[in-house]
């Protein structure tokens, strides 16, 4: 318990039986739903409150959270902590289990004493209570009490616990004293469950006759949970459950597998985690069928981390009365105390024969007034929607889920949301619905829109701009990339401040992206980029035009953009590739012709002389037949190495095939500087050549041509030293 000072507390009153007096919000209402669902949900109280623990930090801006639960005339008992560090809720957890307590100074005995919220504001350190120590060393600086009320008394106490000091706002404290309130009501009904469950056998009995067992599978190391209920219902050995999904499944037949799979798959959609399904099992005294009911849960970033549910033994289709009464007493809590306004109908009639308090504030009417009348008298029913064609998908499959439709509610129009399962109520073949008002969702769309438009490019760099081009909104990425904070590229030129600074685009490059955007909604091209710090950057911009709906002009565009850097790179590094002998390193024949036409054009231009010197190696054939190819490829490399030594860095060495090389000659000054290289070249291949330890004497036979004497072009000097390298050959031998 966190020790306060009773001074700088605030208390809240309880609303009339801990409800708001306001109409929540639709967050809130699916905060409230989401919570009793999880209490509901789950057998174990501990496991149920932590559960909640955790929706009401990820769904708020709680940081932790710790639940007391307690009886008349008893103090509170630490049930359960939550905060999102796995580490800080077992220091929780640790420090309240065996802590000692000032109890007059205390959120929970506060909360009890008043009956009502309780808001500290700071925690204090203390001497006495190392709980404020712990909370203070994780950061939490303030308080909220909720009050768990029963209907006479306070069954416990969850206290909030936040980084800042900042009080709640009143709606709220509300919504929290209503969850608060239907928390209370869950643990008074468990209460009187566990009375009855103690003092009655039958109930265990019908547990067995029901053959009704729970299961959990952790989806972060496929780890299966049963009970010995789950062993009963699937006819095995305790010690023979199946510990992994993996082991299920080959109990499954494989021709059932695919409906297993379904039910994994559909539990792990977070717009509707609730699947059922029947498979068969096989069993030592044979196959069974089972339904398995399973449901999805989530952590704070939406990712399912386990698939929690049920599995019957359907075999005998046995459904005793005793099991039958305790469902419906377990519904009966859930189905009042729900704050999704919900309502029981016939199937074939529509006659309303149940609704819940939800239902009646909705409809604005008392239950007298709505049970006995059907759904088209009490204007809930869609008009432009078939009531036999939807009851018709409900016979069929049993359930319909997040059915959107349009209804006339209390004479006004409303959007609706309605879940509709058959049921059977009090021997009535019945549809249970629950109906969510999403009126207000509807009313925030159009404000939301912009938003959606420039979350859906948010994965890169996302800016948004008005219809002068200026800076509305950008994402973290946009400063990751760029450098410029959200609050130093608001209201600036989205193109003065990033593109036209670089100087690197032609005149009218933007206006034609304008018009682009003008008349075909979108453009995309690259793009030159200048970070805040000044540096450079290519990168690939898609630009959006936004439309207004009703008039279709252009309110705003949407830019997203992304550092192409790195494929800059890779992709000059490919051009290298393709331009340079892969073992050498020297450039290949394509580059070899597209520096030889610049070079001639050059010295076309200045009445320059250029010359091609053509090598082939001698004996070379015979060094792979004797040495290997290994061998062969290392001396084709030192040979490169030395061709390289015997030119000028403006001059180029290249491989035009196995043992060929072509050496390009520029800017000469001398009809015979060529063959001066020529003799160079003879005399470098000529010295022996040392491979693995083994030396190696090869020489080479030199061709040349010279501009333009022997040729004007590429093509005819190449020819014109290849010509000469072989007459060389026949005319004086190899080495000439």
């Amino acid at each position: 318990m966190v020790s306060i000072l009773q001074g700088a507390v605030k208390h809240f009153p309880a609303t009339a039986q801990g409800k708001a007096k306001q109409m929540p919000s639709a967050h809130s209402l699916q905060l409230l739903y989401n919570a009793v669902q999880k209490l509901s949900g789950t057998r174990r109280l501990d496991l149920g409150l932590a559960q909640v623990l955790e929706l009401l930090c990820t769904e708020s801006h709680w940081q932790a959270a710790i639940a007391w639960v307690t009886r008349p005339e008893q103090t509170p008992q630490f049930q359960c902590a939550w905060h999102a560090s796995n580490q800080n809720t077992q220091e929780l957890e640790a420090c309240f289990r065996t802590g000692a307590f000032n109890h007059q100074d205390t959120i929970p005995f506060l909360v009890m004493r008043h009956r009502g919220s309780v808001f500290a504001p700071v925690i204090p350190p203390s001497n006495s209570n190392e709980a404020n120590n712990v909370v203070r060393r994780l950061g939490l600086q303030s308080a909220l009490g909720i009050p768990l009320a029963g209907h006479d008394h306070i069954l416990g106490v969850i206290e909030l616990l936040s980084t800042n000091q900042s009080e709640p706002e009143a709606g709220t404290i509300a919504v929290l004293q209503t969850l608060g309130s239907d928390i209370g009501q869950f643990l008074e009904a468990r209460q009187l469950e566990s009375q009855l469950h103690e003092k009655n056998a039958k109930l265990l009995q019908t547990q067995r006759i029901a053959r009704l067992a729970s299961w959990e599978l952790d989806l972060l190391n496929l780890k299966l949970y049963g009970s010995r209920d789950t062993a009963r219902v699937m006819g095995l050995p305790v010690n023979a459950l199946p510990g992994t999904l993996h082991e299920l499944l080959a109990l499954i037949p494989e021709e059932d597998h695919a409906i297993f799979n379904s039910l994994l798959a559909g539990a792990q959609q977070q717009v509707h985690p609730f699947v059922t399904v029947e498979h068969r099992l096989n069993s030592p005294d044979g196959v069974r069928y089972l339904m398995v009911r399973a449901e999805g849960q989530f952590d704070h970033t939406g990712r399912p981390v386990r698939i929690t549910g049920t599995m019957q033994d359907i075999t005998e289709q046995k459904l005793t009365d005793i099991q039958a009464a305790r469902s419906e007493q377990r519904w009966e809590a859930a189905f009042r105390n729900s704050p999704v306004p919900s309502i029981i109908t016939e199937v074939d009639s529509g006659l309303c024969l149940d609704a819940n308090d939800e239902m009646c504030r909705l409809l604005k009417l008392d239950l007298d007034e709505i049970v006995g009348k059907t759904t088209t008298e009490l204007l809930i029913w869609p008009a432009n929607m078939s009531r036999s064609a939807f009851v018709d998908e409900v016979k069929k499959r049993g359930s319909v889920r997040q059915k959107e439709f349009r209804a006339r509610v209390d004479g006004a129009e409303h959007y609706l949301i309605i879940n509709m399962e058959r049921i059977e109520f009090n021997n009535h073949d019945a549809l249970f619905g629950q109906w969510v008002d999403i009126t207000p969702v509807k009313k925030l769309e159009e404000s939301l829109r912009l938003t959606a438009a420039a979350v859906e490019h948010a994965a890169d760099a996302l800016v948004l701009l008005n219809r002068k081009g200026h800076i509305v909104a950008v994402n973290p990425a946009f400063t990751a990339i760029t450098g410029y904070s959200s609050a130093k590229a608001l209201d600036q030129w989205f193109l003065g401040l990033l593109h036209k600074p670089t100087g690197r685009h032609e005149k009218g490059f933007f206006k034609k992206a304008i018009n682009a955007l003008e008349h075909h909604n979108q453009w995309k091209g690259e793009v030159w980029t200048q970070r805040a710090n000044g540096e450079i950057f290519p990168s690939i911009l898609t630009l959006g035009a936004i439309r207004a709906p009703e008039t279709n002009e252009i309110t705003h565009y949407v830019g997203v953009f992304s550092d192409i850097s790195r494929q800059k790179e890779y992709e000059e590094r490919l051009r290298q590739l393709a331009l340079h002998d892969e073992l050498t390193g020297l450039a290949n024949r394509t580059l070899l012709i597209e520096r030889g036409n610049r070079a001639l054009l050059q010295a076309e231009r200045h009445d320059g002389m250029v010359a091609v010197l053509f090598v082939d190696l001698n004996r070379f054939k015979s060094v792979n037949d004797r040495f290997g190819h290994a061998v062969g490829d290392t001396l084709l490399q030192q040979v490169a190495e030395r061709l390289v030594l015997c030119v000028r860095a403006s001059d180029t060495v290249a491989r035009v095939g196995g043992d060929e090389f072509v050496i390009l000659l520029t800017d000469l000054s001398h009809d015979d500087d060529a063959y001066q290289v020529a003799d160079k070249v003879h005399m470098g291949m000529v010295e022996p050549f040392q491979v693995e330890g083994v030396s190696i004497d090869i020489g080479a036979s030199v061709g040349v041509a010279r501009y333009p004497h022997d040729g004007v072009d590429m093509t005819m000097l190449l020819k014109f030293a290849d010509e000469g390298l072989y007459q060389a050959k026949r005319s004086a031998g190899k080495g000439r």
